[in-house]
């Protein structure tokens, strides 16, 4: 299957040592920028309510510092490691769509938020007892823009960089598809099987979504979505991070999971053949 996305990885040079060097120039950054962020943190602190609200407030500051800085990184080393525009790793279009990714986190969002009312209504009604709408407002916009670099970073490296890296290895679709996504279960080990398992079958889905878009700009919005809902509504951010392996799976909220990311790549795939006529 030729597809000029995959084939952006032939712009520029393109040798194994590159990969590596880029990836460890982010990974480089993001080791730096932490270890500066804990020698100023309890300053960082001081300027922060010391509830629930404060502390959601300060994780999304340094999601924001770390990923930011990071993203900057990856794409300056990657560019001129690569010799090739930075725009090549987003779209095999010239330009960033925003249309493409306020689009992804509407759809995804939507799609997120009725199959997690579902599977786990208690801490929807958890949420809603304790809604205070001033603190929710502000942790939408802050959360927006943190979790927004956060999330692109990944679907820059994974389902951009790394995706059409893959490609000059392995020419089988389907089985670029299926390591690519592999990759990325395994970013999210650590927090045991189920997550390795849902972000291995939410990485196949995306990369999909990105084969047939030819861009990534669709499940940047839809990460953001993911994520962002997630940790405003469904999740403690900071003990989510913090959370122990387990190898318990919860197979309903798994299920539900994959049929919402079949409905999402359905919806997409019908667009795409539609647009293509």
């Amino acid at each position: 299957m030729s597809n000029n996305f995959l084939e952006n990885a032939n712009v520029g040079t393109n040798k194994w040592w590159q990969y590596i060097t880029s990836i460890l120039s982010a990974i480089l950054a993001i080791i730096i920028v932490n270890i500066a962020i804990r020698l100023v943190l309890p300053t960082i602190k001081s300027f922060f309510p010391a509830n629930d609200f404060g502390k959601g407030l300060i994780t999304y500051l340094l999601i924001f510092i770390v990923f930011g800085v990071a993203l900057i990184t990856f794409l300056y080393s990657a560019s001129k490691i690569h010799k090739r525009p930075g725009i090549t790793f987003i779209s095999s279009f010239n330009k960033f769509s925003w249309s493409q990714y306020f689009l992804g986190l509407i759809t995804w969002g939507a799609i997120l938020f009725i199959s997690l009312l579902i599977s786990d209504y208690q801490k929807f009604e958890a949420f809603k007892n304790n809604f205070q709408p001033e603190y929710f407002t502000i942790s939408l916009l802050v959360g927006f823009f943190a979790i927004g670099v956060q999330s692109f970073f990944e679907e820059l490296i994974f389902r951009g960089y790394i995706l059409q890296g893959l490609h000059t290895r392995l020419q089988n679709t389907t089985a670029l598809i299926f390591v690519n996504g592999l990759l990325f279960g395994l970013l999210h080990i650590g927090y045991g099987l189920e997550s390795f398992l849902s972000s291995w079958i939410f990485g196949v889905a995306f990369a999909l979504i990105v084969i047939f878009q030819k861009r990534i700009e669709f499940v940047a919005g839809a990460h953001n979505a993911n994520n962002l809902l997630l940790s405003l509504v469904f999740l403690d951010l900071s003990e989510a991070m913090n959370e122990n392996f387990s190898w318990k799976i919860n197979w309903i909220d798994f299920t539900i999971q994959i049929v919402a990311l079949i409905l999402l790549v359905g919806i997409v795939h019908t667009f795409s053949k539609k647009k293509a006529q």
